[in-house]
């Protein structure tokens, strides 16, 4: 009986080695429709052998009158006329220190968790993944504006408690109603936060404050994940690796995105890879977009041989592509993790 991706994933989540590495090829919506137009076909997890798949914790935007704006449940509009996928917050929610402004969604809003059946039947050989993207800060950044809360937590850090508290109780009430939820008998294999805490150089507010604002919270949300039986993740761009020992501590299990501008992937899976699985590792920076289809075959299969023993490692670009990677370097990419079959 042939290995599933699922169960190669928990595989290298357990530091135990599966029969090839486990792969994920995640794309940004122009990235995603050059791979269409070549394979003449929308319908490409299938078809590229994705290991993973994701559920995401938010509701879908709503279009607003005016081109290229979005909504969120929050009450931050977005401007997508640039960035087609994420977008760039076109106004604060908190103007002042005062939450009496802030708009907290319904947790048990039945939009959230329609999509759960036709999701678990689909992706029964995969791993499934409950993705809480702006999971803690980046919420909390959002409604308030990056500027004014990193000012906040210096001058008002009662402000910022409260602030997270709400954001905090919201998560939690998500993750008790999502990692119940059960489809013929299957329901989540893992949870991926989502909270970018780094910048090229190191922490965006420090570590003081990290774990002043952060540490007491996702400590609590990584126990109610791991007491459910699932596995425990965090994407966190930028240079974070200061606190992989205290991320370890309280329960963390796969690192992502890995990114090679900002560690020493090599030094880091030495390090760090019997206690942490690393998802990622593949630049999106500087491999894809400006080396060779042959200097991202060579550098792939170097992580699939090297990264990949004994386990520990889920190879993905460092981010979803964007579109402004060359067809060929995806294709590089593709076409070499695949042939590990």
């Amino acid at each position: 009986m042939s290995t599933t991706p699922r169960q190669r994933v928990w595989q290298a989540i357990r530091h135990e080695q599966p029969d090839i590495v486990p792969y994920q090829i995640n794309t940004t919506i122009p990235a995603r429709a050059k791979l269409e137009a070549h394979y003449g076909t929308k319908d490409l997890d299938d078809l590229l052998g994705n290991h993973i798949a994701r559920y995401k914790s938010r509701l879908e935007y709503e279009p607003l009158p005016e081109p290229g704006m979005f909504a969120d449940e929050w009450g931050v509009v977005w401007n997508k006329t640039v960035d087609k996928d994420l977008g760039v917050p076109d106004n604060r929610v908190l103007l002042e220190r005062d939450l009496s402004a802030l708009i907290v969604p319904d947790p048990l809003d039945p939009r959230r968790y329609a999509g759960l059946p036709a999701f678990f039947a689909k992706n029964q050989d995969r791993f499934k993944l409950f993705s809480v993207s702006f999971s803690l800060y980046e919420r909390a950044w959002t409604v308030r504006g990056m500027e004014a809360l990193l000012s906040d937590m210096v001058e008002a850090p009662a402000f910022v408690e409260e602030l997270l508290d709400r954001i905090f109780e919201w998560n939690m009430a998500v993750l008790d109603e999502m990692l119940k939820r059960r489809a013929d008998g299957v329901g989540f294999d893992g949870v991926l936060f989502g909270d970018d805490w780094g910048q090229q150089r190191g922490l965006i507010f420090g570590a003081k404050r990290w774990r002043q604002f952060v540490k007491p919270r996702v400590a609590a949300m990584y126990r109610k994940v791991a007491d459910a039986g699932a596995a425990v993740g965090i994407h966190s761009c930028g240079k974070v690796q200061d606190l992989f020992p205290e991320l370890i501590e309280i329960g963390l299990q796969v690192f992502n995105p890995f990114q090679p501008e900002v560690m020493d992937l090599w030094e880091m899976k030495a390090k760090y890879g019997q206690q942490l699985a690393f998802y990622g590792g593949v630049s999106i920076q500087r491999l894809l977009p400006f080396g060779t289809p042959d200097e991202v075959r060579r550098e792939t299969r170097r992580m699939l041989d090297d990264l990949g023993k004994g386990g520990g490692f889920i190879i993905a670009p460092s981010h979803e592509m964007p579109g402004d990677i060359p067809l060929e370097n995806m294709l590089a990419y593709i076409e070499t993790v695949q042939a590990q079959q």
